[in-house]
């Protein structure tokens, strides 16, 4: 069955979702996660767009951006997919698919501000609503960025925020305000999926049984050079990852904020 075309409307922000394929916990470590902030940043060279929200989860992660040009969406997530799995698996000494095959992409009409300040509030509760934090801080996530005003070199305010008041202050008490009021609505039992369960045991022994490291002849040489042993990151990586953690981490006092 061919899959459906997205739904790409000139103007409009993106919910984007991506997770680790078969969900497994592949970027639970802070380094990778690190990773993934670099990425995101080269990835405004690659395809010019503007990025209102983001939120690194351990087995997936949720973006709310705007492309200048819509239909460069799909070639703008090709390229921070590719990229980002070249350079997690090197960094991880793995090998094989790294994300799903497929994102999801929802879009949001720039005059829906309500639907916008809901997504922004979805993707930032997101560490609380899975357990992680008590907050909503978390350096991985840039609430930090919407709450202290602070520039974390990656993303930026969406316009609907700015519109909740006439000041940059009003704007934060406002937004505030409106996170607190957040209910995180539980999912439903997990169903009993036998044939499911089933399949990857089968798919575990295979990989047992098979080679553990393999290369494909035609393989692209990847642009660094790293020494994994050394679990390091280039140094241009690391301070656009230090910049980020630093505006939106938690800091002291924060714990008792936000507290439900």
């Amino acid at each position: 069955m061919a899959r459906q075309t997205r739904h790409l409307p000139a103007g409009h922000s993106f919910h984007i979702t991506l997770r680790c394929n078969s969900r497994q916990f592949l970027i639970a470590k802070g380094l990778r996660r690190d990773v993934l902030l670099a990425v995101l940043a080269k990835a405004k060279q690659k395809v010019p767009h503007r990025l209102y929200a983001v939120c690194l989860m351990a087995n997936h992660l949720h973006l709310l951006l705007r492309p200048d040009d819509a239909s460069e969406l799909p070639r703008l997530m090709h390229w921070f997919a590719w990229y980002s799995a070249m350079a997690l698996n090197r960094l991880s000494g793995r090998c094989g698919h790294f994300w799903e095959p497929r994102y999801f992409s929802t879009p949001i009409h720039p005059k829906d501000h309500s639907r916008v300040l809901n997504t922004l509030r979805y993707i930032h509760t997101n560490p609380k609503a899975a357990g992680v934090r008590k907050g909503f801080f978390d350096p991985y996530s840039n609430f930090g960025h919407y709450s202290r005003l602070q520039a974390d070199g990656i993303s930026e305010w969406h316009p609907a925020f700015l519109k909740l008041s006439t000041t940059l202050d009003g704007c934060v008490k406002r937004y505030e305000r409106f996170c607190k009021h957040y209910r995180h609505k539980g999912k439903g039992a997990p169903k009993c999926h036998w044939g499911s369960r089933m399949l990857k045991r089968l798919l575990s022994s295979a990989r047992t049984r098979s080679k553990k490291k393999r290369v494909s002849p035609g393989q692209q040489r990847l642009p660094w050079d790293w020494d994994i042993r050394l679990n390091q990151i280039p140094e241009d990586w690391h301070q656009v990852a230090v910049r980020f953690r630093k505006t939106n981490g938690i800091r002291d006092g924060d714990t008792r904020m936000f507290l439900s």
